[in-house]
């Protein structure tokens, strides 16, 4: 019996030894990646304006946005006028077929309606979250040249360095540039008090993307 609690004992300390050097290791990870973040914000607090980020490629289709946005519109306008007009159900009585009851044919129009709305909403809200230029002025903000959802022209949104994040990873090491994920060819960045994140595309030209992913990617920050 005291051989078995011997080796219990010996056990537990092992167990707590292991823990405490896996908390030493992970506490001086922490503590070299804040150094590695402080010089890297550090190497923009002398440039006034450093792009880190433009997208590439035509951006003429956000263009046909609000058209494909309104032509989804319509056509489910057309399903609601369908629907009110030609739903039919089988009279038990007589066999024959009759327009549904008034109460199922508003609703089911009105499921119609809200999916068209919900789909060029959609178009149009991905639109308005889609980056076309990112950039850190002095060190200390970050500038989001975001479309507009007319996909006409941007609109600048600036936020804090601190509250700019991603638990997203930009680098995968696949791809030419070393950005090619399989799941998604997006990349989400957030912001503080925004519910929606911001949309770059990993086809873009990032300027360091090991050095983007040291300044954003984290967890969400805690409120002041």
């Amino acid at each position: 019996m005291f051989r078995w609690f011997g080796q219990r004992v010996i056990a537990a300390t092992r167990s707590r030894s292991a823990s405490l050097i896996r908390r030493q290791k992970h506490g001086a990870s922490i503590k070299m990646g804040n150094v590695r973040q402080r010089n890297a914000i550090k190497s923009f607090s002398n440039r006034p304006e450093a792009t880190i980020f433009e997208r590439q490629g035509p951006t003429s289709q956000f263009r046909w946005g609000p058209w494909v946005a309104g032509g989804q519109l319509l056509l489910w306008i057309n399903f609601a006028d369908f629907y009110w007009r030609f739903s039919l159900e089988e009279d038990k009585e007589t066999g024959q077929m009759k327009s549904l009851a008034t109460w199922k044919r508003v609703c089911l129009s009105a499921v119609a309606v809200v999916a068209g709305l919900a789909i060029g909403g959609g178009i149009l809200h991905y639109i308005s979250r889609s980056v076309a230029r990112m950039q850190i002025l002095n060190g200390k903000t970050v500038r989001l040249d975001v479309f507009r959802a007319s996909g006409r022209g941007t609109v600048c949104k600036q936020y804090p360095l601190e509250s700019v994040y991603s638990r997203d990873t930009l680098y995968t090491g696949i791809g030419p540039a070393g950005l090619t994920k399989s799941t998604s060819s997006q990349y989400s960045l957030q912001t503080s008090g925004n519910k929606y994140a911001y949309i770059l595309s990993r086809t873009g030209r990032f300027q360091d993307p090991k050095l983007f992913d040291l300044l954003f990617h984290r967890a969400r920050p805690k409120p002041s």
